[in-house]
């Protein structure tokens, strides 16, 4: 749980709806406020329009193409993120992401969490787990 006196949130952006709830839900116990999940690049761009969150978990294709544009914007405004996918790090399409802290999904909530809170945080983060 968080400790601190102002709820961090979370942009949630997963393209598969079972992750993206059991994410969810999992980030609202840990203490986070959840914006989304969202599954597609262009409402995650509303949701970043509607309201500025703390941190961000992205996947690296989402249900209308890649994130490249989400996380240049999250850049941008300086909000930290990671990435949640099964995409591997080297692959082409995941340029745009290669040297934020990643996770291979499904990754395990507690390795979620582990990853946001040293962001939030700003505490040094592995850039791979699992």
């Amino acid at each position: 749980m968080m400790s601190l006196d102002e709820q961090p949130s979370v942009l949630l952006a997963e393209a598969d709806p079972v992750l993206g709830l059991d994410l969810s839900d999992a980030l609202e116990r840990a203490g986070y406020r959840v914006l989304g999940p969202v599954d597609t690049l262009a409402t995650a761009l509303r949701c970043l329009k509607a309201d500025t969150p703390t941190l961000a978990v992205i996947d690296v294709v989402l249900k209308d193409g890649l994130c490249a544009q989400l996380s240049r914007e999250l850049r941008q405004r300086g909000i930290p993120f990671l990435v949640h996918s099964d995409c591997q790090r080297d692959q082409r399409l995941t340029g745009d992401v290669e040297d934020a802290p990643w996770l291979v999904k499904p990754a395990p909530p507690e390795d979620v969490m582990v990853l946001l809170d040293g962001l939030f945080f700003s505490t040094p983060v592995p850039t791979n787990i699992g």
